[in-house]
């Protein structure tokens, strides 16, 4: 009897034993595949995390830049206004001048011959009406001399209503023109 109680504790201690190894396997299986399935949950949360960084991080730059852009046209646009008021003064001055009756007169010869006809009429600043007499002289015929509000700075203005001709030779227009010109060629580009 005690071999077939030796047989019985043999056979229970390798039951136990299978059992247990069967129970060690199943547990590392588990562990593995709760230790897979935690790193991919962790890898995906990293991946999210990371992605929302990089959004964050986008958005911030661009919002730098985007500030960083106004900044520098804000200081661009000061210096083109102050370069155009500086220039505006000095236009001025130089309507002033004694060389301004000259130029006047030298530059209303040069447009006179486009001007055929007796209906014609010169606009220029209410300032220079002082000058009609020269400016009438210069043109070479008679031609009806008038104030313009919008003539501020200088120049002239002829207008023939037979040909519908007209000619824009005040300062106020070459400065506009010059401004224009001056945002294309500057290189004060701002990208």
């Amino acid at each position: 009897m005690q071999n077939i109680d030796q047989v019985f504790l043999y056979m229970k201690d390798e039951i136990e034993r299978q059992a247990k190894n069967e129970e060690k396997s199943i547990l590392d299986e588990a562990y593995e595949s709760m230790r897979a399935e935690a790193k991919r949950d962790a890898d995906l949360k990293l991946k999210q995390e990371e992605e929302e960084m990089s959004s964050n991080a986008s958005a911030e730059i661009s919002e730098s830049h985007i500030e960083r852009t106004k900044k520098l046209i804000e200081k661009r646009d000061e210096y083109v206004k102050t370069i155009f008021a500086k220039a505006r003064e000095e236009l001025v001055a130089f309507t002033q001048s004694k060389e301004y009756a000259s130029f006047m007169e030298e530059k209303i010869k040069k447009v006179a011959a486009d001007f055929v006809g007796t209906n014609s009429i010169m606009f220029v600043a209410s300032k220079d009406l002082s000058m009609e007499k020269a400016l009438v002289k210069a043109f070479g015929s008679d031609i009806k001399v008038e104030a313009s509000e919008d003539i501020t700075i200088g120049g002239f203005i002829i207008e023939n209503k037979e040909s519908s001709l007209v000619v824009d030779e005040t300062l106020d227009f070459a400065l506009a023109n010059q401004k224009e010109w001056f945002n294309k060629n500057s290189g004060l580009i701002i990208k």
